[in-house]
This record gives C-alpha cells, sequence and structure tokens, in this order.
C-alpha cells in the first residue's frame, strides 16, 4: 500500500475538479493532515501521473489561483493522454508574473512558489 492510499477520514474531499472534455473524469481535492498540504486523488487512477501536493501556504494566499493552477495542469495532461502523446510536468512556470516549480516529492509532485 502506498502512503498515498492510506487516507485517513481527516483527510477529507475538501472539492473537486472536473475534465471538461470528459466530466466522468473527476479529480478530487483533499486535505492530507499529515503533509499539512492539499492533494490531487485521481490523476494517477484516470491518467497515469503522479498526484500534485500544494502546501496550505499556497492555498491560503490565493485559493482561485491554485485551483485555476491545478485545472490547467490537469488539462494538459489530460490532453496529452487524449492525444496518445507523452506527458511531463515541467519543472517550472510562470502565472500572472509569479515563478512556481513542480519537483518530485516522493508519490508527489509537490507545487511550489519561488
Amino acid at each position: 500500500m502506498s502512503e498515498h492510499d492510506d487516507l485517513t477520514a481527516s483527510d477529507q474531499i475538501i472539492g473537486t475538479i472536473s475534465n471538461r472534455n470528459n466530466p466522468e473524469q473527476g479529480v478530487a481535492i483533499r486535505y492530507l493532515r499529515r503533509e499539512s498540504a492539499f492533494v490531487t486523488s485521481g490523476i494517477k487512477t484516470y491518467l497515469g501521473m503522479k498526484e500534485i501536493l500544494v502546501p496550505v501556504h499556497l492555498v491560503a494566499v490565493d485559493l482561485q489561483l491554485v485551483g485555476a493552477i491545478l485545472s490547467a495542469i490537469l488539462e494538459k495532461i489530460s490532453h496529452s493522454h487524449e492525444m496518445d502523446l507523452p506527458f511531463h510536468y515541467v519543472s517550472r512556470f510562470e502565472v500572472l508574473g509569479k515563478e512556481y516549480s513542480l519537483t518530485e516529492y516522493g508519490e508527489f509532485m509537490k507545487l511550489e512558489a519561488d
């Protein structure tokens, strides 16, 4: 069993993001208490990629921006999957003039503001 499979009752779903082209591919957002972070739940199941971990402080700063970032990443993963093309998480990107990174963090990809 992986660490991600070890979700407890305290790791509740706080929201979902649905694929616009395939609404059955819904990705849940859970609070992962042991990491003090939010984590996607469904990317690995539907698309075979690592889940994304978002530290609480990023969400506290701008919930809508983090949601938009996750949604954009999910759309890119889904599009690559539908086109049968490989997808790789980019290590650095910019949103609204601010730099962000995605780094390997155990079984997750951790989103951080640089």
